[in-house]
Parts: C-alpha cells; structure tokens; sequence
C-alpha cells in the first residue's frame, strides 16, 4: 500500500512579520497636590500644639533667678511695664481669635 503525500511538507510556510503597533502619544500628566485653608490651618494648630507640649510649664532657671534677687533685695518690680506686659498679652491673645 503507498501513501502519497498531502501538500508540500518541505515548503513551509513562515508567519508573515507584524508592523509594531504605534500608540498615541502619551502625553506626560504630573500629579498636583492642593491643600485648602483648613487643612493649612490645621497643621498650624497641629505644630504649636506640639511647641506648647514640649514647652516646660515653669521656667525653673528665670524663677530660681527672681527668688534670689528677691532674697538679696535687687529685684525690680515695676507695676507699669507688668501691667503694660500683661495687658500686651491679653490683647494678642484676644487678637488671635
């Protein structure tokens, strides 16, 4: 029995090469970052929240300095620029609100 041969096994057939696929230009977008007031001003309350943290409640070194001028009689008490002082601080307080 022969068996006779089906096509041309010997021509085979190579797969065409594809043109690369051009893309769109890609337009370059950068990202952008806006932060309202609000959240300005909450990392403002956020840092001098922390600076009031760290700050020490009592001066020890000014308090020990004023008892010793107290004690040896040097101490300067001026009620005018106390009371021009604390009214300065009051207002700036009073302003900030």
């Amino acid at each position: 029995m022969a068996i006779d041969k089906i096509g041309n096994i010997n021509n085979i057939i190579e797969p065409k090469k594809s043109n690369p696929v051009t893309t769109a230009k890609e337009t370059k977008k950068k990202d952008s970052v806006q932060i309202s007031s609000e959240g300005k001003m909450a990392a403002q309350v956020a840092k001098l929240t922390q600076t009031v943290r760290e700050t020490p409640d009592i001066r020890v070194d000014r308090v020990q300095q004023i008892k010793e001028q107290i004690a040896n009689g040097s101490y300067n008490f001026n009620d005018a620029k106390i009371l021009e002082q604390v009214a300065n601080r009051i207002a700036n307080f009073l302003l900030r609100k």
